[in-house]
């Protein structure tokens, strides 16, 4: 019997972690391609099969190919934007040894990772879409924005986080075009939403056309000082008002002929009530364990998808779940973006955490240890 194969290729952090552990534990041997010098999680995952190190994405690329070409295609993974951007540019080269997100459509994967394209899908399809306007850097603030507003890379792998900033006044967003982007040359600057939730709607698109969201996740709390990365996610059935958003959602996916894992985000006004769409992730989301949590494994019924096997029948949970981000939580304690009485009151009837699975906890406390390692070996380098 041939043995059920599948590659995660990406950085060594929690998106890979958690398609580790998701194909895993339905007893796909998974093969780690990581852009990293060490294994300091996936390693210590009972569900971890080979790792292979690499040193860019270049580099990850050519030694799928050369190490993992198999009898049988191999669905591969992506466990970022870079990745998938890099598996759609090389397609050519991968083609029948590989299987992994795709567009039956004219256009590729990388056209629509541009944020200006997504608003125009969005606003195709119905979405609300807050004011957005397309600039380079070193170009003047149009006189039609409103204010704040947030500056955004326009394509997330081409840029970094640090360069998603928030300017309250034209001053302040010509201050940032022209003196304050380190990292990328374009931008999507859009009309800043007064949130008091957002939702990260994570599904699968399958081959047949079928499009797949089992549960929405509404992300509550955030950690301001890691570019409002959520800590207090509820993991719920859809809601009279998402599932309008949801409905759309595959509209979108059938229209552009998608296949493959993704996660639509929206944020939720408190002034006007409206949920206002902000992006699409065309790959697993980092918060997918939590939809795995309560019952609905998504990276395996993409492998199912991709590999032409029996799609698996989930039932995912009927009630609300509460769920921490446990890293991006704790880091707000320890760099005061939250007191430690908030960070407590927290954990109060929370039902999981993004890594902790019972039949593997290893990597839920080595992401700590590593942590505070990490932290040690820094003040060590500062007395010597």
């Amino acid at each position: 019997m041939t043995m059920r194969r599948a590659i995660v290729i990406g950085g060594e952090g929690i998106n890979a972690l958690g398609l580790v552990q998701s194909l895993g534990r339905e007893g796909v041997h998974v093969i780690s391609i990581l852009i990293s010098d060490r294994s300091v999680l996936i390693r210590h995952s009972k569900y971890s099969g080979e790792i292979i190190l690499a040193d860019n994405i270049d580099s990850a690329i050519n030694m799928m190919i050369e190490r993992c070409t198999f009898e049988e295609p191999v669905p591969v993974f992506p466990a970022g934007d870079r990745e998938a951007m890099a598996l759609d540019k090389n397609r050519d080269r991968l083609e029948g040894h590989f299987l992994y997100e795709k567009m039956n459509g004219a256009d590729s994967i990388t056209h629509y990772m541009d944020k200006g394209r997504q608003i125009e899908l969005a606003r195709q399809y119905g979405f609300h879409v807050p004011l957005s306007i397309h600039l380079k850097k070193g170009m003047d603030a149009p006189a039609e924005m409103i204010y704040p507003c947030i500056v955004k890379p326009l394509v997330s792998c081409e840029g970094d986080k640090r360069d998603i900033l928030i300017a309250g006044s034209r001053d302040q967003l010509d201050e940032i075009l022209k003196k304050n982007l380190s990292f990328t040359s374009e931008v999507i600057v859009q009309q800043y939403i007064d949130k008091d939730y957002e939702y990260d709607m994570m599904g699968c698109s399958f081959m047949e056309g079928e499009v797949f969201v089992p549960l929405s996740d509404r992300m509550v709390k955030f950690n301001h000082l890691q570019q409002d990365t959520s800590t207090v996610s509820y993991i719920e059935p859809l809601d009279p008002a998402i599932a309008v958003e949801v409905e759309k959602i595959k509209q979108l996916m059938q229209g552009i002929g998608y296949v493959g894992l993704f996660s639509v985000e929206f944020m939720h006004s408190r002034q006007d009530n409206k949920i206002y769409f902000t992006e699409i992730n065309f790959r697993n989301d980092g918060e997918n364990s939590f939809i795995v949590h309560c019952g609905v494994n998504l990276p395996y019924l993409h492998y199912l998808d991709l590999t032409k096997r029996p799609r698996k029948v989930y039932i995912p949970v009927n009630e609300s779940k509460k769920f921490i981000w446990e890293a991006i939580h704790f880091s707000g304690l320890y760099r005061h973006d939250i007191s430690f009485r908030e960070w407590l009151g927290d954990l109060k009837g929370v039902d999981g955490f993004l890594c902790y699975y019972k039949d593997d906890k290893r990597p839920f406390y080595y992401q700590f240890v590593n942590s505070i390692l990490e932290r040690f070996k820094f003040f060590k380098r500062l007395l010597s």
